[in-house]
């Protein structure tokens, strides 16, 4: 290989390295452009045709006619055909045999691209290659090795995919025999002829050869991607086989071919490598687009096998999704629950929250007014303490007078006198006995307010004892008022109140006998509150 070709495979690697960041995109461009690209395939077309307009003569038409079959040999198979029969129409009987046999090998062609592959074998086996002229019978081996090449690739995995794979790599062989070797086509064979054999770096390395100067609007260009690509595959990068099947897919595109394989390729590696069912889908439509376009049997069938495939990952990713979707949702509505029973907890604390805080409120609102009755009761005890200091400081002094008095009277002997004194003296004069009971009957009912109803009410209807209008208590009222206060013998009240205990005995016994229930009158006059008022 000389520097000058080195220096080729060189730069064309350069460039192939820069497209492998930006490759799907230029080919998402591409098919986006696809309608541009057919539009201007087809003016092209038109510009070809309207020549037949004009006058002309049988030799310029002919001429045109095989144009215009180049044109849509890999675009559309209908129009290849119909110029083809014009061609042979205006050729008429009289035709020489290098005519007609260019007639076969072109319908050949056309015949074996759209999946027609007997009767393109029969029409090829019936030209004798050795009557052909040099570029006759180049034609004629390519479309014979093209030809068992694709009906190969039809037949899959049957025992005559082999068979007619032999017989394309033979006349692979005889096709570069004829073919001058300094030409990117033979380089493009040799290469096909190497991928065939499994001599893949061979492969690889006459592809680039090729494809060097070859433009990437052409079909020898999208041939020679697609090949390399086939080539990277078998040799283990599949990162590469990636980019040049991105090349000859846009190759696909911008020349435009409706005969091609590189995109179906594509969208597997897609599919197989990336998971991106969405895009391989996409890719196969537009393939599957293209082979209804062309007519292309071949094409069809390849694309029907693919779509399942397809069609099951769509499947199971949906079967996944729906999984994925049925756990989201039972995730949501345990959290939804969870949820709720979250915020019914919450207004159940809050109501709870509110009610002891109204209970609270209440209770402080209880415990000020009993801390001001407490307040008051202290206040009123301490008044009953000075009360009763006042009383003991009174009869303190009173006996203290006694005492002097007595000391005098024994040191002046005068004994009738102290007799006398002591006689007076023996029990408190009627105005000390009023101020003592009128202290008492206050202070007590002061501390219970409603003694007098609260005692009436234990005993018996119409037996209701009242004190007079000028009394706040009366005796019988004032031994019970006693008792209340906690003193219940007999003798201590009788003390207290300057009576004998018989009389306070027979004072309770007359009270307990007007009593609703007798046995515990008392226990129930125990029960009698004290009361502060507000």
């Amino acid at each position: 290989m000389n520097k000058q070709a080195i220096t080729a495979i060189l730069m064309l690697w350069s460039a192939m390295t820069a497209f492998a960041a930006s490759g799907l995109d230029k080919l998402e461009e591409a098919l986006g452009n696809r309608p541009v690209y057919v539009e201007s395939k087809q003016a092209h077309i038109d510009s070809i045709a309207n020549r037949l307009k004009g006058r002309m003569s049988d030799e310029d038409k002919l001429r045109c006619y095989d144009d215009l079959y180049e044109q849509y040999l890999t675009f559309r198979f209908d129009s290849a055909m119909a110029y083809l029969d014009r061609s042979e129409q205006l050729l008429g009987e009289n035709a020489g045999y290098d005519e007609k046999s260019k007639m076969r090998i072109h319908r050949a062609l056309s015949l074996a691209t759209s999946g027609h592959f007997s009767q393109a074998v029969d029409l090829l086996k019936s030209i004798n290659s050795a009557e052909l002229p040099a570029n006759l019978r180049e034609e004629l081996y390519f479309a014979l090795q093209w030809t068992y090449g694709v009906w190969a690739e039809y037949s899959g995995n049957t025992i005559y995919a082999g068979q007619y794979n032999d017989l394309s790599i033979s006349y692979l062989d005889s096709l570069l025999a004829c073919t001058d070797k300094s030409t990117d086509k033979y380089s493009y064979y040799f290469a096909d002829h190497a991928l065939r054999t499994r001599d893949y770096e061979t492969a690889r390395d006459n592809y680039i050869k090729a494809l060097v100067n070859t433009p990437q609007n052409t079909r020898l260009y999208a041939q020679a991607a697609y090949g390399l690509a086939m080539s990277y595959k078998a040799l283990g990068e599949p990162e590469k086989s990636r980019e040049w099947l991105i090349n000859a897919a846009i190759s696909d595109q911008i020349t435009p071919l409706k005969e091609n394989l590189a995109l179906q390729e594509l969208a597997l590696d897609i599919k197989n490598n990336d998971g991106d069912l969405e895009t391989a889908n996409r890719y196969l439509r537009y393939s599957l687009e293209d082979a209804i376009f062309y007519n292309n049997r071949l094409r069809m069938l390849e694309i029907s096998e693919k779509f399942p495939d397809i069609v099951i990952g769509y499947q199971d990713t949906v079967t996944s999704q729906n999984r994925r979707l049925k756990i989201y949702i039972l995730c949501i509505c345990i959290l939804l629950i969870g949820f709720g029973i979250a915020v019914w907890i919450i207004v159940c604390e809050k109501k709870r929250l509110n009610s002891s805080r109204q209970e609270l409120a209440i209770l402080n609102e209880d415990l000020k007014r009993l801390n001001s009755k407490l307040s008051r009761t202290n206040a009123s005890r301490e008044q009953y303490t000075t009360l009763f200091m006042d009383l003991c400081a009174a009869y303190i002094e009173k006996l203290n007078r006694f005492q002097s008095t007595v000391v005098l009277k024994v040191k002046a002997r005068q004994f009738e006198d102290l007799l006398r004194v002591a006689n007076n003296n023996a029990r408190p004069s009627e105005a000390e006995m009023r101020e003592v009971f009128f202290n008492f009957d206050t202070a007590f009912l002061k501390l219970y307010p409603d003694f007098v109803e609260k005692f009436n009410a234990l005993l018996q209807p119409g037996k209701a004892i009242y004190p007079r209008h000028n009394e706040l208590l009366n005796t019988d009222l004032r031994i019970f008022a006693l008792i209340r206060m906690g003193i219940k013998d007999s003798s201590k009240i009788a003390t207290l109140l300057f009576y004998s205990p018989q009389t306070i005995f027979n004072h309770r016994t007359q009270v307990r006998n007007r009593a609703i229930n007798r046995e515990t009158f008392e226990q129930e006059l125990m029960n009698i509150c004290e009361t502060i008022a507000d």
